[in-house]
């Protein structure tokens, strides 16, 4: 029904955004990799997902195109509802998503809130083969691992209180510097001296 809503951001909270357009307020639910790019704006263009469930209607907005199509993807596997599919798209970029499907990385994705192994087990299984085409590349196994570690890094840095691209580019910068096969640990205390 819409593909994107563009107005003025009359309200905004980590979780929803109000957008304003022609006299009318739409409350869209939004994750929190788009309410940290629209956090200082005051007027908005949010790619939207309309969503009716029994009596119910919910439009979900995202920043980036590439943001809705995998929310969309992440509705297609059996037991991911839309508060999951959010949650996961607070919880990783969309790159560091696509590298724990492909690299099978079971661990990272039962951090996220509300993931346990059975469900971490079917998206990998369900979206493997769909993220592959879109990341043709398969990753070595070395390449596999130093991917785990800095997602780890990531989330600890987040888990210590650094917003999650503060904490990305912090980790980015240190395992330019270092040699991250020192581990996770070496990493952390690297991406600290990087804040």
């Amino acid at each position: 029904m819409f593909d994107f809503i563009h107005g003025n951001l009359v309200h905004k909270t980590p979780t929803t955004a109000t957008i304003e357009t022609n006299g009318i307020g739409y409350k869209i639910h939004i994750p929190l990799s788009t309410f940290e790019k629209i956090s200082k704006k005051k007027i908005a263009k949010l790619y939207t997902k309309l969503s009716i469930r029994d009596d119910e209607l919910k439009v979900y907005g995202f920043f980036s195109l590439e943001e809705r199509n995998l929310f969309n993807l992440l509705l297609s596997v059996n037991g991911v509802g839309s508060s999951m599919a959010l949650m996961i798209l607070s919880s990783s970029s969309i790159s560091q998503f696509e590298r724990c499907i492909v690299g099978n990385d079971l661990k990272s994705l039962q951090r996220i809130k509300g993931i346990g192994k059975k469900t971490a087990e079917r998206i990998i299984l369900e979206l493997k083969e769909t993220i592959k085409c879109v990341l043709p590349d398969t990753n070595s196994p070395i390449e596999t691992k130093n991917m785990a570690i800095i997602s780890d890094a990531i989330m600890a840095m987040i888990s210590l209180g650094y917003a999650k691209p503060e904490a990305e580019n912090a980790v980015n910068k240190a395992s330019d510097k270092i040699d991250i096969a020192g581990g996770v640990e070496v990493l952390i205390k690297e991406a600290l001296s990087c804040v």
